[in-house]
C-alpha cells in the first residue's frame, strides 16, 4: 500500500516510535508476522537489534542490558503466539527481579482472531500477571505513545516489565506522521523534610546502627551514598543476595551477606544492632532464613526504605517506614549523620576449599582465581545452582551491579544471555557468564551471539555431573537421590562447534593459564571446569536442614 502524502506505513510508524524513544538496543526472534517491522528496523539508523536464539535468551539479555545500562532493556517478540511463550519466563524473572523492561510482542491480525488462526495467543492476558501493564495497541497512532509510556512506567518507581502487543495488521495501516514523544526523565521526588529529620535523628541516637541492603540501592543509583552513610556512621553493611555490590565487597564496612547462604558475621552484625536501616530489600525468604522472628534484635528499631509501599511492614514490624527511591533518601540523609567511631569491626571469612583434588577442583579455588585474573571492571553473571552460594560469598565484586543474577525467582539458564545483554550495554567491558552443567544448557545456544557479536565475553561451566544443589538435599533426607544425575556433556567441543574458542580444566595448576588466556582473546571463550560433585557449601546445610521441616515436617 502507497504512503499518502505526509502519512507513515504502519511498519515505518513503529520502528520509528522504538527510535525516537531514545531506545538503543531490542533483542528479538524474528518471526514472519512481524518481517515488515524488522525490514524497516534493518534499514534505519535507529537502535542496535541483537538476534537471539530463543525468546528466553532474548528476554534475559534485555534484563542483563538493563541492569548493567540502569535503563529499561526492550525485547521483541516477532511470534506471536509460541514467541510470547517463550519469553513469559524472562518476563516473570524481570517482575520479580525489580528489571525494567519493555516487552513487545507480534500478535496475529485482529480481523481473524475468532477463525482459528495461526499463532493466536492471549498475549495481554498472558502477561498481566508478570507486567506493570499489559496492553494491546488498538490503533497505529496509539503506539509511538505507548512505547514511550511503557519505558516511562517500567523504570518508574518499583521498576519492572511492561507489554505492549501489536496486532500485525497495523503494520499496513497508515497514519499521520506523530511528533516524536521521548520518555520523560523519571526524576524521583526528594522525600519531605520532616521524613528526613526523622531519620536522622534516629540514626543519630542508635549506638549500635547497622544497615541491611538491598537491590531498591542499585536500582536508585544510591549505592554512593549508601557508602557514604556506612563511612560517617562507621556502620556494618550487610546486604541481601540481589543488593551484593551495592557496597564493595572488600570495604572495611562491608559484611557480606545475609541469609541462608550467608556469611556468620551478617547474621552477628544485624542480629546485634540497636537500629537496622533496611535500604531496598523486600526481606524475603533467603534473607531472613525463612523469616525468623528472631532475625532482629529484642527492641531493634527497623527503619524500611523501599520504593514499593506494599513492602513495609510486610513481615516484620517498622517503626519508620518511608516510600520513595532509596538513593534519594540516603543522599538526603547523608551528609547530615555526624562522624563516629566503629562499633562493629568483624570482617567475614571466606569458606576454604571442600574438595577431594582427585574427584575435582573446589568451586573456592576457581572463584579466587578468577578474582586474580578478571579484568578491572569486569562483570559477573551467576546462574542457579551450587556455583551461586561459593560466588556470592567469594567473589570480589567492586562496581554495582557487578554481579548479575536471578534472585527471586531462581530462574536456570539465566548467566548467559544476560551477560551478553550486559556486553552490549557496556562496549568493551569484560563480562563472565558462570553456570552449572545444569543450568547452562537451558540457554546455551546464545553462544551463537556472543560468537556473532566478538563480545569479550567468558563462560565458565561448572561440570559436577549433576543438580547439585537437588543431589545434596536429597541424600541429606533420604541418602539416595534420583533423577537429578546429568549425563556426560564436552562443553569444550560444543562451543567449539559454535565457532567459540574453549577448553576443558581438570587441574587446579591450570587454572590461572585457563583464565589468562580466555581473556586474553578479546572475544568468545568457555571454560569447562570439572568440580569434585561430591564438594558441599557449609551453610547449605543449614537450608537443608530448613528445607527437610518444610517438605517433611520434621
Amino acid at each position: 500500500m502507497p504512503e499518502a502524502s505526509g502519512d507513515l506505513l504502519g511498519r515505518r510508524l513503529i520502528a520509528e516510535a522504538i527510535n525516537a524513544a531514545g531506545v538503543s538496543a531490542v533483542f528479538t526472534v524474528a518471526g514472519g508476522h512481524f518481517l515488515p517491522t524488522y525490514h524497516e528496523l534493518g534499514r534505519s539508523s535507529g537502535p542496535r537489534v541483537i538476534p537471539a536464539r530463543h525468546e528466553q535468551g532474548a528476554g534475559y539479555m534485555a534484563s542483563g542490558y538493563a541492569l548493567a545500562k540502569g535503563e529499561p532493556g526492550v525485547v521483541l517478540s516477532g511470534a506471536p503466539g509460541p514467541g510470547a511463550t517463550n519469553l513469559v519466563t524472562a518476563v516473570a524473572n524481570a517482575q520479580a527481579d525489580s528489571i525494567p523492561l519493555l516487552v513487545l510482542t507480534a500478535q496475529v491480525d485482529r480481523r481473524y482472531v475468532h477463525r482459528n488462526i495461526l499463532q493466536h495467543c492471549d498475549n495481554v492476558g498472558l502477561f498481566a500477571p508478570f507486567c506493570k501493564r499489559s496492553v494491546q495497541a488498538a490503533s497505529l497512532d496509539e503506539v509511538p505513545n505507548l512505547i514511550a509510556t511503557g519505558l516511562q512506567l517500567a523504570a518508574s518507581e518499583r521498576p519492572g516489565p511492561v507489554h505492549i502487543a501489536l496486532p500485525q495488521n497495523l503494520q499496513a495501516d497508515t497514519a499521520g506522521r506523530v511528533e516524536p514523544l521521548p520518555p520523560a526523565a523519571d526524576s524521583a521526588a526528594a522525600p519531605a523534610a520532616s521524613t528526613v529529620d526523622e531519620l536522622v535523628v534516629r540514626l543519630e541516637r542508635a549506638q549500635r546502627p547497622a544497615v541491611l541492603a538491598g537491590h531498591g540501592v542499585l536500582r536508585s543509583s544510591g549505592s554512593a551514598s549508601l557508602v557514604a552513610l556506612a563511612e560517617r556512621l562507621e556502620a556494618p553493611v550487610a546486604t541481601s543476595r540481589s543488593g551484593i555490590g551495592s557496597i564493595p565487597t572488600d570495604h572495611a564496612r562491608s559484611v557480606g551477606m545475609l541469609g541462608f547462604y550467608g556469611t556468620d558475621t551478617a547474621r552477628e552484625a544485624i542480629g546485634s544492632a540497636d537500629l537496622v536501616l533496611i535500604a531496598g530489600c523486600a526481606l524475603g525468604e533467603q534473607t531472613t532464613f525463612g523469616w525468623r522472628p528472631d532475625l532482629f534484635a529484642d527492641g531493634a528499631q527497623l527503619v524500611q526504605i523501599d520504593a514499593d509501599a506494599s513492602q513495609i511492614n510486610r513481615v516484620y514490624r517498622v517503626d519508620q517506614g518511608i516510600v520513595g527511591s532509596v538513593g534519594t533518601v540516603l543522599a538526603a540523609a547523608s551528609p547530615r549523620v555526624a562522624r563516629r567511631e566503629p562499633w562493629f569491626t568483624g570482617k567475614p571469612p571466606r569458606t576454604p576449599p571442600q574438595n577431594d583434588p582427585a574427584r575435582g577442583l573446589s568451586a573456592a579455588s576457581v572463584i579466587a582465581s578468577l578474582n586474580e585474573s578478571a579484568p578491572d571492571g569486569t562483570v559477573v553473571s551467576a546462574d542457579i545452582g551450587n556455583h551461586r552460594l561459593w560466588v556470592c560469598e567469594q567473589l570480589d565484586v567492586t562496581r554495582p551491579e557487578g554481579l548479575l543474577q536471578s534472585c527471586e525467582f531462581d530462574a536456570m539458564g539465566f548467566s548467559l544471555p544476560a551477560a551478553i545483554g550486559a556486553a552490549v550495554a557496556l562496549p568493551g567491558t569484560t563480562a563472565v557468564a558462570i553456570a552449572g552443567d545444569g543450568g547452562f544448557v537451558h540457554t546455551m545456544g546464545e553462544l551463537v551471539v556472543a560468537q556473532d557479536l566478538g563480545l569479550p565475553l567468558v563462560a565458565v561451566v561448572f561440570v559436577d555431573g549433576a543438580l547439585g544443589i537437588l543431589r545434596h538435599q536429597a541424600e541429606a533426607m533420604y541418602g539416595e537421590d534420583h533423577f537429578v544425575r546429568l549425563g556426560s556433556i564436552d562443553f569444550a567441543a560444543v562451543a567449539q562447534a559454535f565457532g567459540v574458542a574453549a577448553r576443558t580444566v581438570s587441574d587446579e595448576a591450570d587454572l590461572g593459564g585457563a583464565f589468562a588466556w580466555a581473556f586474553s582473546l578479546g572475544g568468545p571463550a568457555l571454560l569447562a571446569i570439572t568440580i569434585d560433585p561430591e564438594e558441599v557449601f557449609p551453610p547449605l546445610r543449614s537450608k537443608i536442614e530448613q528445607r527437610k521441616i518444610d517438605l517433611m515436617g520434621r
